[in-house]
């Protein structure tokens, strides 16, 4: 071949070469480009839920304090021992009064008085009540009432003029018997009061026993009887933990959380029931603060033990059954975004909005369908509406993925094969 026509033929295919790279280099170029597309993935329905993972024991959730007061009583024995299981009614500890019963005994003593002039009281009315049956027709003559007067056992109380009637006689009698009616009532009314006294008294004195109010194992027996004497745990279970400064930022009372449980199949579910604002240590400078925190379980275990360790993890934020997307698919700018991979081989960018994003998952509220193909990693898209190829991988097929696919969709694809062949 002529020297020239290679010559000619090198530079026509160097200048196709420069001018078709030309084209596809050019920005809003008409050419079409075909990218190669390695990764993608659907749109699918999910929950994204933001947690914090921190450290926590199983503790009692509340604790009870039994205390005695000495003034008036004296401590006799317990009736319990560390490490005993009570239940609300368990005699605790027993203990006497002795200042009351001394108390008692005074009070039986003016009660007892109380009740002989009540009874000297009736007896006196009962007395007058014969006299007065006892006493003659106003026609006879009143020698015989005075004789009848000085005839009784003891005398009377009462006084008449010796010229007095037998009605003035009666009169007085009937004066007398209401008096000695209300000195009665009075002195019942005592003796009512010196009951309830002793009532109260019987309450408190003799040998006496404290009794727990509620369920629980006893913690610790003060021997030495300095308060509280007695303390009792409940064998409810919460767990304690602590929280780092950012940790407790985020979380509030009310949250919920799940443990895992040294030794427990499954996993525990509560909510932060206290979060002390206080750190748990004096601050000090170029160290972290650390805040206590309690939380109560939905569910008790009789299988844990006080003290076993978990692993508690606070659920700060959560999306349940929304659409979701790997976090890397989505592309930021002046608006999220999208690259959508079309039924037709075409890339189409799409803006977004999303919500929440934990763990590489990120929540879109708007722009998406459920199971419309995204393209994970668009770093290389070099426009809108370009072309797009996938590899084939034939091996990773399997029946599983077949699943997935509704009746609709098997019965679409198998048409379009159809057609297409």
């Amino acid at each position: 071949m002529k020297k020239w026509i290679i010559i000619s033929l090198t530079v026509v295919s160097l200048g196709f070469i420069a001018l078709n790279g030309y084209l596809i280099a050019k920005k809003d170029s008409k050419v079409q480009h075909t990218v190669y597309v390695e990764d993608w993935t659907r749109v699918t329905k999910d929950d994204v839920v933001e947690t914090f993972d921190t450290e926590g024991v199983m503790m009692p959730q509340e604790e009870y304090k039994i205390y005695f007061h000495e003034i008036d009583k004296e401590f006799q024995r317990f009736l319990v021992k560390e490490g005993d299981v009570v239940t609300a009614g368990t005699p605790l500890f027993e203990y006497i009064t002795p200042e009351l019963d001394k108390l008692r005994e005074t009070l039986e003593a003016e009660k007892l008085q109380a009740e002989g002039e009540i009874s000297g009281i009736d007896d006196y009315i009962s007395t007058l009540l014969d006299y007065q049956a006892s006493i003659p027709a106003p026609t006879e003559a009143v020698e015989e009432v005075f004789a009848l007067e000085e005839g009784l056992e003891g005398g009377l109380k009462i006084e008449v003029d010796e010229n007095a009637s037998s009605e003035m006689i009666v009169s007085a009698i009937e004066q007398e018997i209401y008096k000695q009616e209300l000195e009665k009532s009075k002195l019942e009314e005592e003796v009512k009061k010196y009951d309830s006294q002793l009532n109260t008294i019987d309450e408190q004195s003799g040998t006496a026993m404290i009794v727990s109010e509620s369920d629980g194992i006893v913690k610790e027996v003060n021997e030495k009887l300095g308060n509280p004497v007695i303390t009792i745990v409940s064998n409810v279970l919460s767990v304690e933990g602590l929280l780092t400064e950012s940790q407790f930022k985020k979380a509030e009372m009310g949250m919920k959380f799940s443990a895992d449980v040294n030794g427990e199949k499954k996993q525990l579910e509560g909510t932060l029931a206290k979060i002390n604002p206080y750190p748990a240590k004096e601050p000090e400078v170029n160290k972290e603060n650390h805040y206590q925190f309690e939380g109560d379980l939905t569910e008790q275990s009789e299988t844990i033990a006080i003290g076993a360790k978990a692993t508690v993890s606070v659920v700060t934020a959560e999306a349940i059954g929304v659409l979701t997307v790997p976090e890397k698919v989505i592309q930021e700018g002046k608006k999220p975004y999208v690259y959508q991979l079309n039924g037709n081989g075409l890339i189409t960018k799409k803006t977004v909005q999303t919500g929440l994003g934990f763990n590489g998952i990120k929540e879109v509220t708007k722009g998406v369908e459920v199971k419309e193909v995204m393209m994970v990693s668009p770093e290389n898209v070099p426009k809108n509406n370009a072309h797009f190829v996938t590899e084939m991988k034939p091996t990773r097929i399997k029946k599983d993925a077949f699943k997935e696919f509704s009746t609709r969709d098997k019965w679409e694809a198998f048409l379009i094969g159809l057609i297409e062949k």
